[in-house]
């Protein structure tokens, strides 16, 4: 056994090593053409014949794996060979070049897997490897892949169910496609975003014609859920209720606390258009009275209106967890205007329920405090929060059984935006739809 030839048959297609001559090199940038003519040795199976070499078809280009980060290029000329009693053309069984394609087949299984099983665009992929990514997009959608036979095609613009990826804890979010056209997806949490994570994709958000859909799947499977994690929806409420019916609903914790953090920004923008004005009135004044403006210079640096701006960040964060700049800005914010400070500890406060408090009549007492501190405090947009805790607050109180939130969907949901970011927007949704299940479901 030659270890040449073995090595050989380990880079390149084996049939070409087997019975062909390597004839020449050449090399172009960071191209290798490597030029191959066919031996004259008839097929085996034909060797009971008289045969008689009539030369070599016409050479053809095929594309194979990259060798030391330089793209390769095999131009392969075929011999042919004639009965010399019948007249018939004999050549070699050939089959190391992918159907519908110019690579081998060996590179072009490879592309397959690797479209298959990551959430790259074929473009991102193809520019690994060499390969032109519309031309690897067209020849994997019409060649490589499945997504012609697809089982789910006719309606995937309408729905996909994947039926086996049902667990006892799911999550249930909506997302945008294409073209901000929204979808429901159902997600299991036991795949942890990885494959077999996708239940069902559904277009739209209406109960009625999504609870259609679902029925599609057995009961005896919708039974098997125990619970669900959900937004503050009522859409998505009843979408759960009507399908999952042995299923304990769960409110997102985060969703709660970001309409908080929601309400102290609208305090925030509030007084930073009274400061906007407020300024301006005094530039127009300054103007009139033919003086230079000087605006109130802050100990930090910032003017009111920078203060108020750049204090946004600030109020998302938990004060443990401020610079010391920020800090400083927190203070003076605070003692210029107070209710941005009330409002910012009643959001910190509702935030601390949630983290602290692991007992569900305890947390349920708490809440109970919370919302008399908000009526005290008399803003508007925390009172609409509480009526709205309290419109939900049975499954609001479901996450201190087993604190689940829905945080997987919401990464399920990046993961997605990420995946249709490298499109530059969804063209062919059945396509985009087809690679998203095959990573994900």
């Amino acid at each position: 056994m030659d270890p040449q030839i073995e090595l050989l048959k380990l880079v390149l297609p084996e049939l070409l090593v087997d019975f062909f001559d390597f004839m020449k090199v050449e090399k172009q940038n960071e191209t290798l053409h490597l030029y191959f003519e066919e031996l004259n040795k008839p097929p085996t199976e034909h060797l009971h014949k008289e045969l008689i070499s009539k030369g070599f078809h016409d050479e053809i280009t095929i594309q194979d794996f990259p060798l030391r980060g330089k793209h390769v290029f095999l131009h392969v000329k075929r011999r042919r060979w004639t009965d010399k009693n019948t007249k018939e053309i004999v050549q070699r069984d050939w089959n190391i070049v992918a159907k519908g394609t110019r690579m081998t087949d060996e590179f072009a299984s490879f592309l397959k897997k690797s479209v298959a099983s990551k959430p790259f665009s074929c473009h991102t992929i193809g520019s690994f490897y060499g390969v032109k990514g519309k031309k690897l997009q067209r020849q994997h959608k019409d060649w490589l892949s499945d997504f012609r036979n697809w089982e789910q095609l006719a309606h995937a613009k309408e729905y996909l169910l994947f039926t086996d990826n049902i667990g006892t804890h799911l999550s249930l979010d909506e997302t945008s496609l294409s073209q901000g056209e929204l979808y429901t997806i159902i997600t299991n949490k036991a795949a942890k975003g990885k494959q077999g994570s996708i239940v069902a994709i559904i277009t739209g958000t209406n109960s009625e014609y999504i609870t259609t859909i679902l029925q599609k799947i057995p009961l005896k499977l919708r039974k098997k859920v125990v619970e669900i994690t959900l937004d503050m929806a009522g859409s998505m409420n009843l979408i759960a209720k009507r399908n999952f019916p042995d299923a304990v609903l769960v409110t997102d914790r985060f969703h709660v606390e970001k309409l908080a953090l929601e309400a102290v920004q609208e305090l925030r923008v509030k007084h930073r258009w009274e400061a906007l004005d407020a300024e301006n009135e005094a530039i127009e004044k300054a103007k009139n009275q033919k003086k230079a403006y000087h605006p109130v210079i802050l100990e930090n640096g910032d003017t009111i209106r920078q203060l108020l701006a750049r204090s946004r960040y600030v109020l998302y964060k938990k004060p443990s967890k401020w610079t010391f700049n920020q800090k400083q800005r927190a203070e003076i914010l605070f003692y210029l205007y107070p209710d941005i400070q009330i409002a910012y500890q009643l959001a910190q406060q509702l935030k601390g329920i949630f983290e602290q408090t692991k007992d569900k009549i305890y947390a349920y007492t708490k809440l109970a405090k919370w919302h008399e501190k908000v009526t005290k405090a008399g803003f508007k947009s925390f009172n609409s929060i509480s009526r709205t805790i309290q419109n939900h607050y049975k499954t609001i109180l479901n996450y201190f059984d087993n604190r689940s939130t829905n945080a997987s969907a919401e990464a399920f949901n990046a993961k997605i935006k990420a995946f249709r970011s490298q499109f530059r927007g969804v063209r062919d949704i059945q396509y985009f739809l087809f690679r998203l299940t095959q990573i994900y479901a």
